[in-house]
């Protein structure tokens, strides 16, 4: 073994063995949080939760609360436990005293126009809410507040127990309101009468007023490459296996290679058909009228077609000429690209044909053969021999310029790709997955490709 190949499989060895270790440290990462002092979490999750503070009423409570740390503790998912004393305003008992005021309202504010949704019902009632807040009592209660080490830093766990211990009792205010079904109606003599409140934009007005801060679900800890493949996971489940859209992808595929198979062999027939005539009047002197016009209209069809894009050429065979008549989509586009890569195949084969000595000819012609019988036993096997390996290339070539079929909404590889992008709004893997197939393929025919260009020179020796 040279030396340089010595040197190559070392560096090899070197790297991936400096990528297994990384992925070994990255999996096997300390699952601990990061150390923190009571005094800094003290000063975090109270700045957090006024953050969540949205609403007027909210604000109230925040300013009176205080969470004070007494200690903490690390949880085996990156987290860290904090036994908490907050001293807030005990909302709950000033509100829940007052429940029949609100819930008894009749279907009118008090400027007598009538209530129409929850906002009314806010608006109504909001001040009256903020003025008992600020008369409310104090509370003290324990709770554990949870803060998770994230990728995104510090994030407080904000379930419904300790949105509740800190805001004085919010929850439990909203799971009040849900419930009640009636409301008691005392008149100016003192009197009571049972109303049931049947009007849900109350309740959403009333809890609007509050408007509880949204619960958090348990934040993801995980680290950086247990999220991509988890992300990359979710992707391919969400593209491919539900509802069995990799049906969809096989589907647009089969389609694919259909089309450039039939597209192939119409352009294989016109390409040489055309390189006939171009090479007939370019090797005769004499010209008779028909050839005339034939090989002029090859040369207006070769330049039309190489000098327009095949898209708005897919989108004028079908659009223009085709669907009026309600021909297949399949069919035009079968007829589009057979005709555009007619026009490569037939400069190809010219370009073999016109290689071939002009003494092959005479031959030909000195044992007997006539014009036509010379090109097809002599002139066509030695031109096709030479052309083949570009012949194929145009196959790769074909295959990948089929893409644009899903212009006049054939549903091939790239449909495909586009339908599962449109249903699942994620552009990443379905468009991935159509180039990684369409590479998958031109690898595929470029390495035959190779082989049979080996095979051409092997025969050559």
């Amino acid at each position: 073994m040279s030396k340089k190949k010595i040197t190559a499989v070392i560096i090899t060895v070197i790297v991936l063995f400096a990528l297994i270790a990384g992925l070994v440290i990255e999996i096997n990462r300390e699952s601990t949080a990061s150390q923190v002092s009571a005094e800094f979490a003290q000063q975090y999750i109270n700045e957090q939760f006024d953050n969540l503070a949205g609403t007027k009423a909210l604000k109230v409570i925040a300013e009176k609360n205080k969470i004070t740390v007494n200690s903490l503790s690390y949880g085996d998912k990156k987290n860290i436990i904090l036994d908490c004393t907050v001293d807030t305003l005990d909302a709950h008992g000033a509100i829940s005293e007052n429940y029949d005021t609100f819930m008894s309202a009749d279907d009118k504010k008090k400027n007598g126009t009538m209530f129409k949704s929850a906002l009314d019902f806010k608006l109504e009632f909001e001040n009256e809410i903020l003025t008992l807040l600020e008369t409310a009592n104090e509370r003290t209660e324990n709770c554990q507040i949870v803060l998770y080490d994230t990728a995104d830093g510090l994030i407080p766990y904000t379930d419904a127990a300790t949105v509740n211990a800190v805001f004085g009792g919010i929850c439990d205010i909203e799971n009040d309101i849900n419930a009640k079904e009636t409301a008691i109606i005392t008149d100016p003599n003192g009197n009571q009468t049972e109303k049931k409140v049947n009007s849900s934009n109350l309740k959403k007005g009333f809890i609007q007023c509050i408007s509880i801060p949204q619960m958090s679900s348990e934040p993801d800890t995980s680290t950086g490459l247990t999220r991509f493949w988890g992300s990359v996971k979710y992707d391919f489940d969400r593209n491919f296996i539900q509802y069995d859209r990799w049906k969809t992808i096989f589907s647009g595929l089969w389609i694919t290679i259909k089309l450039t198979i039939f597209a192939l062999v119409l352009g294989i027939i016109i390409g040489f058909m055309i390189a006939f005539v171009r090479c007939t009047y370019l090797k005769t002197t004499k010209h008779n009228l028909f050839l005339k016009i034939i090989n002029g209209i090859s040369q207006v069809y070769l330049t039309v077609v190489r000098g327009t894009p095949v898209v708005v050429q897919i989108m004028i065979i079908y659009f223009v000429i085709f669907m009026p008549w309600g021909v297949d989509k399949f069919i035009a586009a079968v007829i589009c690209f057979g005709l555009n890569s007619g026009a490569y195949v037939a400069e190809i084969v010219r370009g073999g044909i016109m290689s071939i000595d002009n003494g092959q000819m005479e031959a030909g012609r000195s044992l007997g053969f006539n014009y036509f019988k010379t090109m097809y036993y002599i002139i066509f096997p030695q031109a096709f021999k030479t052309v083949l390996p570009s012949l194929a290339n145009e196959f790769v070539v074909l295959l990948k310029e089929t893409s644009v079929a899903f212009y006049i909404g054939l549903g091939d590889l790239m449909y495909a790709g586009n339908a599962i992008r449109a249903a699942t709004y994620s552009p990443f893997m379905p468009l991935v997955s159509v180039a990684i197939i369409y590479l998958a393929m031109v690898l595929v025919l470029s390495k035959l490709v190779g082989l049979l260009e080996r095979r051409l020179r092997n025969n050559e020796r």
